[in-house]
C-alpha cells in the first residue's frame, strides 16, 4: 500500500501497535505498508482516493533491517517478528478514517 503521509501519519497511530512493518520515502512524502497480496483487490479505492494498492509486479525500495532514520527511504516501523504485514481489515479501517478526517467524508464509506 503507498499512502501519502498527511493520511499514512493518523492512520498509524490509530493502528497502534497493531502495525506491520510500515517504510518511509521522506523524498516522496509516502509510507508504505506491506500486507498478505492480493489482499487488497477488492478494496473500494474510489473511498480512499489518495491511496494506491501496489500488486505483485511493482518495486519499491526496501531499506536495510537497520535503517530506521533518514534521510532517505527507512523504516518508520521496523519489521519484527511475528507481525511483519498488516492486517488488511484493520488497515482499510484506519485508512478509510485518516482519509475521512483529510479530505472529508467519502460517500458509500462506512467506519
Amino acid at each position: 500500500m503507498r499512502v501519502p503521509r498527511f493520511i499514512g501519519k493518523p492512520a498509524l497511530e490509530s493502528l497502534g501497535g497493531a502495525t506491520g512493518a510500515v517504510i518511509e520515502n521522506p523524498i516522496d512524502r509516502v509510507l508504505y505498508w506491506l500486507i498478505e497480496p492480493g489482499a487488497a483487490t477488492e478494496w473500494d479505492t474510489s473511498l480512499l482516493p489518495s491511496v494506491q494498492v501496489w500488486g505483485a509486479t511493482a518495486y519499491i525500495e526496501v531499506p536495510p533491517v537497520a535503517r530506521t532514520t533518514g534521510p532517505g527511504v527507512h523504516w518508520h516501523v521496523p519489521p519484527r517478528h511475528p507481525r511483519h504485514l498488516t492486517d488488511p481489515p484493520a488497515l482499510l479501517a484506519a485508512l478509510k478514517i485518516a482519509t475521512s478526517a483529510a479530505l472529508g467524508p467519502r460517500e458509500g464509506a462506512t467506519r
